[in-house]
C-alpha cells in the first residue's frame, strides 16, 4: 500500500522510492491512471523517499481528481502506472434507493483493508453521461463512513443493481452500454441473461440437465405441454423470489392451478375453454415460461432444491463457496425462503434426506461442479461477464441432476445467513469486491 502525499515543490511530476525505477525507461515520462483518466508526468526516484509513500504534485491530483485519503496500490507496465484500486458498485436505481441501501452495502467494504484505494457506491440516476462523473457515496475508511460527492468515472464497474422487473431496465442497458465502451472488459456481471436467454444457450450441450422449456404465446401451447407432461411450472421470464409462479396439474377430471408463494390457492378447471379463458387472462405473451416440472425429493411435504453460490476469485478463477437446500414451505409449490421455507448446509441434507454416503456425497458434488463449470464456460464464451453466480440445482427421485435456473443480476446469497453461516455471505461480497479490485488494476 502507497500513501499519496503532497509535492509542493514541483509541477506534473511524481517522486517514488529509488526501488521503483526499474519500471520506468529512462528518461521517458510516466503515464499515471486513475479510474479512466490518465496524465503524463515526470517520474523522479530518490532513495529518501519511503518505499510506502509517493509525492504527487497538486497539479497531478487535480486532474485525476484523486482522494489522497486512503492508501493506495500502484502498479507498473512499460511506463504506465496503475493507482488504484478504483472500484465501482452500480447499487440503486436512485439516490433516493442508495441512501436506503448502505446499511446492505457496507458489507462491501467490512474487510477494506485487504482492498484499499477508492470505493464508490451509486445508482443509475448518479450518472452523468455527457461529463463522465458520477454522484454518489465514497468510502472513507478512517471514518469508517460513506461521504457523499461527485466522482469522476471508476476504472472497474461491480453491477448489483436489479432493474428487470422494473421500468427502468431499457435505462439500465443504455447505461451499462455506456459504461462498457469507457471500461470495457472491466465491468461485470453484465450482460445479464433471463430464463429464456440461459435456456437457449445451454440447451445444445446440455440438453439433458435442463427442465423442457417453451415460451408462452398462447393458451395452446400451454396444452400441448401438459399432453407430454404431467404437471407445469409457468413462470416468468424475469421473475425472483417464487413470485408470480403457477403450477398446473392434469388429473382426470380437469386441470388443478396452484398459485400464490404458499400456494393456498387453488383452481379446478372442469373444462378446456374455462383453462384458456382463464390464462388468457392471467399472461402476456413472451413474458412467460412454460417448463416441465420436476418430480423433486421432498422431506415431510416440502420440496428441496440447492442454492449453491459461485464466485469468481481475485484470480478470476470460479470459486464454489457455499452449497445450501431450500426446503419449500409445506406443499409450497416453490423453494425459496421467502415463501415459509428454510435453509441448511447442502452437506448436512444429503446426509440425512439423500441418506448418501461419504464417497457419495463426494462423487455428487464433483458431477454438479463439473456441470456448474460446463454451463458457466457456454455462458462466458457467448461474451457474458460474470462474476457473481447463483445456481439453482435440483434433484429429482430417481436421483438425476437438474439445472432449474442459474442467477446472474444480482443472487441473493442471504440464504447463508438462514443457514446460520453469515460469514459465506461475508466471503460472497469480499470476493465480488476483489475479482472487481483485479479488474480495476489491469491495464487491459
Amino acid at each position: 500500500m502507497i500513501h499519496i502525499h503532497l509535492d509542493k515543490k514541483r509541477s506534473m511530476s511524481i517522486h517514488l522510492h529509488s526501488s521503483f525505477k526499474k519500471h520506468v525507461q529512462r528518461w521517458k515520462q510516466l503515464k499515471i491512471l486513475y479510474g479512466i483518466k490518465e496524465v503524463s508526468v515526470t517520474p523522479l526516484f530518490s532513495g529518501a523517499v519511503p518505499e510506502d509513500k509517493c509525492y504527487l504534485t497538486l497539479d497531478v491530483i487535480r486532474i485525476l481528481d484523486l482522494p489522497v485519503s486512503t492508501p493506495y496500490e500502484i502498479k507498473f507496465d512499460k511506463n504506465k502506472m496503475i493507482i488504484g484500486p478504483y472500484i465501482g458498485i452500480l447499487a440503486a436505481v436512485t439516490k433516493e434507493n442508495l441512501q436506503q441501501s448502505i446499511p446492505y452495502l457496507s458489507v462491501y467494504v467490512k474487510n477494506y483493508e485487504e482492498i484499499g484505494g477508492t470505493i464508490i457506491v451509486f445508482s443509475l440516476d448518479g450518472i452523468d453521461h455527457e461529463n463522465e462523473t458520477i454522484t454518489g457515496l465514497m468510502f472513507d475508511p478512517n471514518s469508517n463512513n460513506w461521504i457523499e460527492g461527485i466522482f469522476p468515472y471508476p476504472r472497474s464497474v461491480f453491477s448489483c443493481v436489479e432493474t428487470s422487473l422494473t421500468e427502468n431496465w431499457s435505462t439500465y442497458l443504455y447505461t451499462m452500454e455506456h459504461l462498457q465502451q469507457k471500461l470495457g472488459k472491466r465491468i461485470f456481471n453484465y450482460p445479464n441473461f433471463d430464463k429464456w436467454q440461459m435456456y437457449q444457450l445451454l440447451k445444445g450441450r446440455l440438453q439433458k440437465y435442463l427442465p423442457k422449456t417453451v415460451i408462452y404465446y398462447e393458451p395452446e401451447v400451454v396444452w400441448k405441454m401438459l399432453k407430454e407432461y404431467p404437471s407445469l411450472y409457468i413462470k416468468p421470464i424475469n421473475g425472483r423470489l417464487g413470485k408470480y409462479v403457477l403450477k398446473v396439474t392434469r388429473i382426470s377430471s380437469g386441470v388443478i392451478v396452484k398459485y400464490g408463494r404458499h400456494s393456498k390457492k387453488v383452481k379446478h378447471f372442469k373444462s378446456w375453454s374455462l383453462f384458456k379463458f382463464y390464462l388468457r387472462r392471467i399472461l402476456k405473451e413472451e413474458t412467460y415460461l412454460i417448463q416441465q416440472a420436476i418430480d423433486l425429493v421432498k422431506c415431510d411435504d416440502q420440496i428441496i432444491d440447492f442454492r449453491i453460490i459461485m464466485v469468481k476469485n481475485n484470480q478470476g478463477k470460479w470459486e464454489n463457496i457455499g452449497a445450501f437446500s431450500r426446503y419449500g414451505g409445506k406443499n409450497s409449490i416453490v423453494s425459496n425462503i421467502t415463501a415459509g421455507g428454510k435453509a441448511e448446509i447442502g452437506g448436512t441434507t444429503l446426509k440425512t434426506v439423500f441418506e448418501l454416503s461419504i464417497k457419495e456425497m463426494i462423487d455428487l458434488i464433483n458431477h454438479i461442479h463439473n456441470l456448474m463449470m460446463d454451463a458457466i464456460a457456454i455462458l462466458e464464451e457467448d461474451g457474458y461477464h460474470l462474476g457473481n453466480l447463483g445456481f439453482d440445482i435440483g434433484i429429482d427421485q430417481s436421483g438425476k441432476i437438474w439445472i432449474i435456473e442459474i442467477n446472474n443480476q444480482n443472487p441473493d446469497h442471504y440464504i447463508a445467513v438462514k443457514a446460520n453461516k453469515p460469514n459465506i455471505l461475508f466471503q460472497a461480497k469480499l470476493t465480488n469486491i476483489l475479482y472487481a479490485k483485479t479488474l480495476s488494476m489491469s491495464f487491459e
